[in-house]
């Protein structure tokens, strides 16, 4: 049965088509010819449809199919989402009839779509190097070399001829030394040494070094965690090479690898707090020149991780050395390195010995002060380390608690205490990763914490439709990636993942309730979220609004609702499989 709907012209048909996968990705010429071979079709409420033949866009109306729902704008039929479906309300479709789908069916665009993953479907390339997948020999810079009797005159010389900012000194039984500007500047000149002091007297030895078959990403984390910007490249006991903290940032990016540069050298509060200030908007430059919120994350991750590791050397500095061993554990989403333009503090502290407490008091009060000035505001939460310091003994104690006794409040600490990182520190705190880890082998606990992952359903309401407050916004941060990150969550504890980020522990193998293409899929939605995160906040930073979560819903176009539904609707396929497992929820 038609309807005045199949009287709209036809340029009406190719512009809503236009705005919704995969149509939108078919130029002008390809579209208008497969509008041609559209035909429109009308089903009252309740009407049932087959779909198994051709292709069948929703125009207007509600279609439900095998358990899920369609709305304007989503494709059913192609040979893949087949069945008998349903109009759920009357119902406009466009039809692509069986004699003619073959030819459409076969268009890479078009098939992709119907055959492809969500996650490859969600997948948006950006022009972001992974330093993931990149081997440190393939970016090294060749080692300039001194020798132990050299002075530093001749190496301050050698260092402005090669415009190089460090020399290796090799030394008897393979090991090496190394000598930097920073060695220079603090060594050298602040003690008042001679030009004719021997580079040996004022040298690192022995100077940390890494294979050169390792990943780019473990030398910048390595770099990082060891508190060095120079870093020795060997092959076989060999020096091959060098590399420096800036230049693997600036493979990815100029801006914010000179940031992180600049915070590690800030002289003072004032200066840090001027550098911190920038991230914001060299992050969102660099996403304007197509890198990925995804690599963007991780990178702006590096430059919070030197401003926290500078801030706490300041304090040490004000306040005279810290008593004893302590580790600086960041939480939420600048521990899983994934930020977005607007973090806030979540971090905690523990200390080697009670008697310490005293100290270490107005110690994190003041690094507090000095985030929150230089633009990280307080966790509205309280999780700061000015509340929460724990001795390690506390520490593992408070762990085992929270999985004894998982009460709310203990479900609750344990989705921002699990997702630990150390950032700084000479603590080791093994023993209480070793605690945390040791839920996953607690059936128990489990349960519970997937009765939590399961209850925070997706905003999907009546017929599917997306819901959001009253002020028709939706908050991608409780409604979105939090329920990626709980599943994420779940996943690492049953197969021992000590990393606290989302996407290496929906990676990590070992069998647990989600299937690998499941997190395949759950890791494409979670870059998406990301991206439109990023979008969002872009947005809000250009218009000089306040930067937050909450998306409003008509500035999603047609292609992002389409998505958006798709994620939703996998994160409640994924929650329905694993309620069985706890007796529902």
């Amino acid at each position: 049965m038609t309807t005045e709907a199949s009287r709209v012209g036809l340029h009406d048909h190719e512009r809503f088509l236009q705005a919704y996968p995969p149509f939108s990705g078919l130029d002008a010429r390809t579209l208008g010819a497969l509008v041609r071979d559209l035909e429109v079709l009308y089903r009252p409420s309740g009407a049932a449809l087959d779909v198994s033949g051709g292709l069948f866009i929703v125009r207007r109306g509600e279609l439900s199919l095998n358990g899920e729902e369609y709305s304007e704008g989503e494709t059913v039929g192609g040979g893949v989402r087949t069945g008998q479906a349903r109009a759920l309300v009357d119902t406009w479709l466009y039809v692509m009839p069986p004699e003619k789908a073959g030819q459409w069916l076969s268009n890479p665009t078009i098939q992709h779509f119907l055959t492809s993953a969500l996650s490859s479907r969600l997948n948006q390339p950006g022009q972001s190097l992974d330093l993931s997948s990149v081997p440190v020999g393939d970016v090294m810079r060749p080692a300039e070399l001194a020798t132990p009797d050299m002075t530093v005159q001749q190496a301050a010389a050698k260092m402005r001829e090669h415009r190089i900012s460090s020399l290796m000194v090799k030394l008897e039984g393979g090991v090496f030394g190394i000598i930097t500007d920073k060695d220079l500047r603090n060594r050298v000149l602040a003690e008042g040494l001679p030009p004719s002091t021997p580079v040996s007297q004022v040298m690192t030895v022995p100077a940390r070094t890494l294979p050169d078959e390792q990943p780019a990403l473990s030398a910048l984390n390595f770099m990082f965690r060891h508190n060095i910007r120079h870093l020795p490249i060997v092959r076989g006991g060999e020096l091959v090479g060098i590399l420096g903290t800036a230049d693997l940032l600036r493979l990815q990016t100029q801006g914010v690898g000179y940031v992180v540069q600049d915070l590690l050298d800030a002289e003072g509060v004032d200066e840090l707090m001027a550098y911190a200030r920038k991230l914001p908007e060299y992050t969102a430059n660099l996403y304007r020149a197509g890198q990925r919120a995804e690599h963007l994350s991780r990178l702006a991750s590096y430059a919070y991780d030197a401003l926290y590791r500078r801030t706490l050397q300041l304090v040490e500095q004000e306040l005279g050395p810290a008593p004893g061993p302590y580790a600086w554990v960041l939480l939420g989403s600048i521990a899983r390195r994934e930020s977005g333009l607007n973090p806030d503090q979540d971090h905690h502290l523990v200390i080697a010995d009670e008697v310490h407490r005293p100290y270490f008091q107005p110690f994190a009060r003041r690094v507090e002060d000095i985030l929150v000035a230089a633009g990280l505001p307080a966790c509205e939460g309280g999780i700061m380390a000015s509340r929460h310091t724990f001795t390690l003994d506390e520490y593992i104690a408070k762990m085992r608690e929270w999985q004894s006794v998982p009460d709310p409040q203990a479900l609750l600490n344990v989705t921002i205490f699990f997702d630990p990182r150390v950032v700084a520190g000479d603590l080791e705190v093994r023993a209480g990763k070793a605690a945390r880890l040791a839920a996953g082998q607690n059936p128990a606990f489990m349960a519970h914490l997937t009765r939590l992952a399961v209850g925070h359903r997706p905003p999907l309401g009546f017929r599917q439709r997306i819901r959001t407050a009253p002020d028709d916004t939706l908050d991608l941060k409780i409604q979105g990636l939090a329920l990626i990150i709980d599943l994420a969550r779940l996943h690492a504890l049953r197969v021992g993942e000590q990393s606290a980020s989302t996407f290496v522990r929906l990676k990590a193998p070992g069998e647990s309730l989600l299937h690998p293409d499941t997190r395949e899929d759950l890791l494409g939605a979670y870059r998406y979220l990301l991206d439109l995160r990023m979008e969002l906040q872009m947005a809000q930073l250009t218009g000089g609004q306040p930067l937050s979560t909450r998306l409003p819903i008509d500035d999603l176009s047609g292609p992002q609702q389409v998505h958006l539904r798709e994620i939703y609707k996998l994160i409640g396929r994924v929650q329905s499989v694993l309620a069985p497992q706890v007796g529902g929820v």
